[in-house]
């Protein structure tokens, strides 16, 4: 196997542009890819099991990929009779993998590629991005500079932001319906160095103000203009509408459910909290009410010895009462009486 500059491993469930072109085609489909490269994307279609008709304009690229296609065409695609060992077949994917911005013109390419679709076919295509941060950047600095590869990669010839993208397909006859970005933090971008050397105000102020600046890649899916490519485009619309619409009842209803759960369980928390208050209060009650109790029964207690200790002294005293009348009308008493008066007036 050959070491080509663009051979990389990628994640099918991944975040890369390559991978969320592949996620883009469903199984067992038609697959028309131009640019093959090294077989990034031709591999995962594979193992998809998808019928893949490679082109490619390099020879040994090509017989890398060739054990995962279908089909293979040596072909530059910018040779205007590239696609005539193709002419009559149908493809329900055609695929432009990081292809565009190599061509000179890619206009031709683009006006030939509804003859190659099924009805409801697709264009599936990726560039990269040229207002991403890095490359605002390096223009900031007076530099444009060319890489082995990436966002200024040296063998391209085109650039586009989104906006070129898009005047590009309706020219070419084509309506976007599926917009995806793949982001890289400029600072883990190859030109970061760049990026780096502005002053902490100015990264902010660029990242504000400029329109995609942290897209690395677009990643886009579009329909032939035809009626039945608007068709197939609503069509995937309606689609798209209906599954984020039923994602966004899902999620509503999760929250919902959350939300209830809380609820329910922030009820039986305020319950299981206002039984423990209540339990509390009856028991302090019940404490309250033995201490009234008790000390009622002391009370009760010490009235009771007071009324007894009352009795006794009204006994004494009756007692005392009848001793002194006794006396006093006893004959010993008459007797004493003479004596008593003395003692009193030596006494006064």
């Amino acid at each position: 196997m050959i070491k080509h500059r663009y051979a990389h491993e990628i994640d099918p469930n991944g975040g890369s542009a390559a991978a969320v072109l592949a996620r883009m085609v469903e199984p067992s489909q038609r697959v028309l890819e131009l640019g093959t490269g090294p077989g990034t994307v031709t591999r995962i279609l594979h193992d998809k099991g998808c019928k893949v008709t490679g082109v490619e304009m390099d020879p040994d690229t090509l017989a890398t990929c060739a054990p995962f296609c279908e089909r293979t065409l040596l072909a530059n695609l910018e040779d205007p009779l590239w696609w005539q060992p193709l002419e009559g077949e149908k493809f329900e994917v055609i695929i432009c993998a990081d292809v565009l911005e190599h061509l000179r013109d890619p206009r031709p390419l683009l006006e030939k590629l509804p003859v190659f679709l099924r009805e409801g076919g697709c264009v599936l295509m990726s560039l990269p991005n040229a207002s991403h941060l890095t490359i605002v950047a390096s223009l900031l600095g007076g530099r444009f500079p060319y890489q082995k590869n990436g966002l200024l990669d040296n063998t391209h010839l085109k650039f586009y932001g989104r906006e070129d993208l898009d005047a590009l397909l309706r020219e070419c006859g084509f309506l976007w319906q599926h917009w995806h970005t793949v982001q890289v933090d400029p600072s883990q971008a190859e030109l970061k160095q760049y990026w780096n050397d502005l002053e902490a105000s100015d990264q902010e102020f660029l990242k504000a103000r400029c329109a995609d600046g942290m897209v690395y890649q677009h990643v886009v899916r579009a329909f032939p203009t035809s009626a039945a490519g608007h068709l197939n485009k609503l069509q995937k619309d309606l689609m798209e509408l209906g599954q984020s619409h039923r994602a966004e009842v899902s999620r509503t209803n999760e929250k919902f459910e959350s939300e209830k759960q809380a609820w329910l369980e922030e009820q039986a928390s305020v319950a299981d909290r206002t039984k423990a208050e209540a339990k509390q209060k009856e028991l302090e009650f019940n404490s309250q009410m033995n201490s009234l109790l008790e000390v009622l029964e002391n009370t009760q207690t010490t009235l009771a010895w007071t009324e007894g200790q009352l009795d006794n002294h009204k006994q004494s005293m009756q007692e005392l009462t009848t001793e002194i009348l006794s006396l006093k009308t006893s004959t010993s008493w008459r007797m004493t009486e003479p004596l008593r008066a003395l003692l009193r007036k030596i006494s006064g």
